[in-house]
């Protein structure tokens, strides 16, 4: 097993950590016109040449883990924060029985009722970034296209405060600006008469249905076991959320239990 580094400070400990857990080297990222040695490979995001090892990864059907920003207690400050990990997927998108000690412990707080009503669809499209791993170019317009099918609710478009655009370079595919969404409009402003969030992976899907508001997504997206469809957006279904918080509670991992080696043993359990 190999971890590819990051390129920056601020995340570079992450692929370190995994490291001293697991015993694994670490190495730079392979360049897409060099020869890509089959392996374990462990993953932080998916620009900076990691995203194209990781498609290499996904195309030659080799298993690999993926981490990125959490569920629950996202960002990197602080001494010991939280980072998702998953095995041979970009999120966790599947429930597996798990107790509910970790999220009762590290997460606990007010899940809200499923919400009935409300008069606007908040519609959170993928990131450059995102919309480059995928190659899912058009999904804005068919999603709001579909919905317009189906509902004659108020259609609200909430991009990402700061959407990264990228540019494959020599192999590479790194950040080469950012959108800047131009309403400076708060989450909880769009989120207040939500009647449903949908998004293909964002995790505002996981804050929504914490929060009651229904969710539509696919299988790219953590919110995938509990989440509608878009054809039932006039009729939506209000699913049992215990089992998939507990589930996701036992997808993410401090540094130290990263360094530890508790992550990676969760995970192949």
């Amino acid at each position: 097993m190999k971890a590819v580094r990051t390129g920056r400070k601020i995340t570079e400990k992450i692929p370190m950590a995994w490291s001293q857990g697991t015993g694994c080297k670490i190495i730079d990222p392979i360049n897409n016109d060099k020869e890509m040695p089959e392996d374990v490979y462990f993953y932080f995001g998916i620009l900076r040449g990691a995203g194209d090892m990781l498609k290499r990864s996904m195309q030659n059907g080799w298993d690999y883990f993926f981490t990125d920003h959490a569920y629950f207690n996202a960002g990197h400050d602080g001494p010991n924060p939280w980072y998702r990990i998953t095995k041979n997927g970009h999120v966790n998108s599947t429930v597996v029985e798990r107790p509910a000690d970790r999220f009762e412990q590290n997460f606990a707080k007010q899940i809200l009722p499923w919400r009935e009503q409300g008069s606007k669809i908040i519609v959170c499209p993928p990131t450059g970034a995102i919309t480059w791993f995928y190659d899912i170019q058009n999904w804005l317009s068919t999603t709001v296209e579909a919905l317009k099918q189906q509902t004659d609710r108020e259609i609200v478009v909430r991009d990402k405060p700061m959407d990264p655009q990228v540019s494959t370079n020599a192999g590479i595919t790194n950040i080469v600006g950012f959108n800047k969404m131009t309403e400076d409009r708060p989450l909880e402003e769009d989120l207040a008469d939500a009647h449903a969030v949908v998004t293909f992976n964002s995790g505002v899907a996981v804050k929504a249905a914490c929060e009651g508001i229904p969710v539509i997504c696919g299988p790219e997206c953590a919110a995938y076991p509990v989440a509608n469809k878009i054809e039932d957006i006039e009729s939506l279904q209000h699913k049992d959320r215990e089992p998939w918080l507990y589930n996701l509670a036992y997808s993410q991992f401090t540094l130290d239990e990263i360094r530890s080696g508790f992550a990676y043993q969760t995970l192949i359990s």
